[in-house]
């Protein structure tokens, strides 16, 4: 059995000699005995000479932040999405080094915009099957969802953005399901009013781009650190436990979780209790109201398996 540098040499020699094939074999043979960047560079480099771009762009996907540190590899990992018909992903990557880069983004936006205007015309067909099924999301069983959100993302903005404007208004989508589709919303940038059923079934007007990044805002952290404060040192492995679950729950309330949670450190007291069998009998009535949607929640969450 080689070893992972014989095979990176292997690759890199077959790789010089234009035998893209043959490197990308070895470099992913590499890959599998040890991850990181620079390997991950060249086994999506030869991906990309071999035509492979789904499997170039899914690679490159895993060290996003790397490959978006700079114009080069940044416009590499744009271009592989494009040529894997990922069209939603590159803006939103896109978006993300327009963060440290605004001046790159809009030839970069041109270059999104020409590959989607290709499809439309190459794809046409596959397209609009593929909006058709995704503005029909709410009819599948919850897990089914997940794989059609992804699916969703080889869209074209214009496409997503109709679809996704009646999704979040789509009464029976699941609330996760309908979190995923407006934060997308957010992270294209999307700078129009939306209205979005929210968790408690009445309609949100938002603007995406101008939203937090989830668990950033104040409501959020408080009661991170609160269920930290109370349990980190105390006991670790239901701090770890409780620290998913509170997680989860934000998400569902997202992007408002102050008008339900009005009291972090009560919040955090009923979720601890709920879990540990210790619930007070006696809640106030502001306590039983944040106790009924953390049971909302559970109930919500069971549908996710099935």
């Amino acid at each position: 059995m080689q070893t992972t540098d014989q095979l990176i040499a292997a690759g890199q020699t077959a790789a010089a000699d234009g035998e893209w094939s043959t490197a990308a074999s070895a470099f992913e043979a590499a890959y599998q005995q040890a991850q990181n960047y620079d390997l991950n560079l060249q086994l999506v480099t030869a991906l990309s000479e071999t035509q492979n771009f789904q499997q170039a762009s899914s690679l490159a996907l895993e060290y996003e932040s790397r490959y978006l540190a700079t114009d080069e590899t940044a416009s590499r990992l744009i271009s592989y999405l494009c040529q894997s018909q990922q069209f939603i992903q590159a803006r939103l990557s896109a978006q993300l080094r327009a963060q440290t880069a605004p001046e790159w983004l809009e030839a970069t936006k041109q270059q999104i915009l020409s590959a989607e205007q290709d499809a439309e015309t190459t794809m046409a067909q596959t397209l609009t099957a593929t909006m058709k099924q995704f503005y029909h999301l709410s009819e599948l069983p919850v897990p089914a969802q997940i794989s059609r959100l992804a699916a969703a993302k080889h869209l074209t903005y214009a496409k997503y953005l109709i679809a996704a404007k009646f999704l979040l208004v789509d009464p029976f989508l699941h609330q996760l399901s309908r979190v995923e589709v407006l934060y997308t919303l957010k992270g294209l940038a999307v700078a129009d009013k939306v209205s979005v059923v929210w968790f408690d079934q009445k309609q949100l007007s938002v603007i995406p781009a101008q939203l937090p990044v989830m668990g950033t805002d104040c409501v959020s952290q408080a009661t991170q650190q609160e269920l930290q404060r109370r349990l980190a040192q105390q006991d670790v492995s239901l701090y770890e436990s409780l620290q998913g679950l509170l997680s989860l729950q934000l998400m569902y309330l997202y992007p408002a979780p102050e008008k339900i949670v009005i009291n972090s450190q009560k919040w955090v007291e009923l979720l601890i209790a709920s879990q540990t069998g210790t619930l007070s009998p006696n809640l106030t009535v502001s306590e039983q109201k944040m106790f009924d949607c953390q049971q909302k929640i559970q109930e919500l969450n069971l549908e996710l398996a099935e």
